[in-house]
């Protein structure tokens, strides 16, 4: 079983980054910790004391505030995109033709072509079948008469924790979802209507 991370907050509770169990209990035991949600993510044993007799027990929790210095909420910088992120956000389809992909096997196409300029980004990149990122190779959508079934769209620190692929635990999730800019499901009934539209 994989073990659980832990979901770091800035002091005014913007979800950060989920850090390993180790990174947490350095925090706690440093006084680092400023206020904390949720669960206990991980409880700890140590040794016995000589005092009272028993056996020392460190609790974790799973969301937990720290005064963090990275800005990462308010950068204007253009984020180069993650491919798992791509992934997750496109929901395993190809968008421009709809199939599912595989997580291993997919290929991401750049909209305005890498050769032309186009940047490594969210908003330039989409998931893509093997046939399509062919068929349209070094083209532009127009060139290649082609449609996009999505917007492509930069998902927001809290969003990229959910589709990065790593495991989050259910209060950690309810949480990043008050936050995330996720949109509604591709698999939602209009997408697949125009989605067999498109194909016929």
């Amino acid at each position: 079983m994989a073990r659980a991370h832990i979901l770091k907050l800035n002091a005014s509770g913007l979800p950060i980054c989920l850090i390993d169990q180790a990174s947490a209990v350095n925090l706690l035991m440093r006084g680092k910790i400023i206020w904390s949600i949720g669960g206990i993510a991980v409880t700890l044993h140590g040794g016995m004391s000589r005092k009272e007799g028993e056996v020392s027990v460190l609790r974790v929790p799973s969301i937990i505030s720290v005064r963090d210095r990275s800005d990462i909420w308010n950068s204007t910088q253009p984020m180069r995109a993650a491919r798992q992120v791509i992934y997750g956000r496109d929901e395993g389809l190809c968008m421009y033709c709809g199939d599912p992909v595989g997580a291993r096997g997919f290929e991401l196409d750049h909209i305005v072509p890498k050769s032309r300029g186009g940047p490594d980004t969210y908003t330039n990149l989409v998931c893509s079948c093997r046939g399509c990122n062919a068929r349209k190779g070094d083209k532009t959508l127009e060139e290649a008469g082609m449609k996009l079934l999505a917007v492509p769209y930069t998902p927001n620190p809290a969003a990229r924790l959910i589709l990065s692929g790593r495991a989050v635990i259910a209060d950690q999730m309810e949480y990043l979802k008050g936050y995330a800019n996720l949109r509604r499901s591709l698999s939602h009934k209009n997408f697949r209507l125009e989605h067999q539209r498109n194909r016929s």
